[in-house]
């Protein structure tokens, strides 16, 4: 584990120059990618409007969130967090949770009511941490997968 001094950790939008970063990153959540898809994925991202922070310590990039506005006509529009993954070395050290301010602060900003965030079934730590984070779970969703 990395010695974490919590004063040390910034908060700041991804660059295109953290893709390296971010592709590690999503590797560790279990989804292999390089740093050309990861700076394809960005720029398709920020493009679309969705933001991505990283928290960053002496800089190097610990941690990821991407957020995405979902926006409705009968209500306001909700935020959705995409992705959130903190560096193995860097979990359980408030990382996550400083990201997940970060987050809120941002959907509050673009006028979100809601935010939804989902959890694959065996991260059994991830939901722990949002469930103390004040969210609740409503395990009801439909998807459909479409062929390529």
């Amino acid at each position: 584990m990395v010695e974490l001094d919590r004063e040390e950790i910034s908060i700041r939008e991804a660059r295109e120059a953290d893709a390296e970063a971010l592709a590690l990153l999503v590797g560790e959540l279990g989804y292999p990618t390089t740093a050309a898809i990861a700076r394809e994925r960005f720029n398709d991202l920020a493009e679309a409007g969705d933001c991505l922070l990283v928290a960053v310590d002496q800089a190097k990039v610990i941690a990821l969130v991407v957020l995405h506005r979902t926006r409705f006509l009968h209500r306001p529009a909700d935020g959705r967090i995409a992705t959130l993954v903190v560096s193995d070395a860097y979990r359980g050290r408030g990382v996550g949770g400083q990201l997940l301010e970060a987050a809120e602060a941002i959907f509050r900003q673009w006028g979100c009511e809601r935010i939804e965030v989902s959890s694959g079934a065996q991260r059994e730590a991830a939901h722990r941490f949002y469930i103390r984070a004040g969210y609740s779970e409503q395990p009801k969703r439909f998807i459909k997968l479409l062929a390529q």
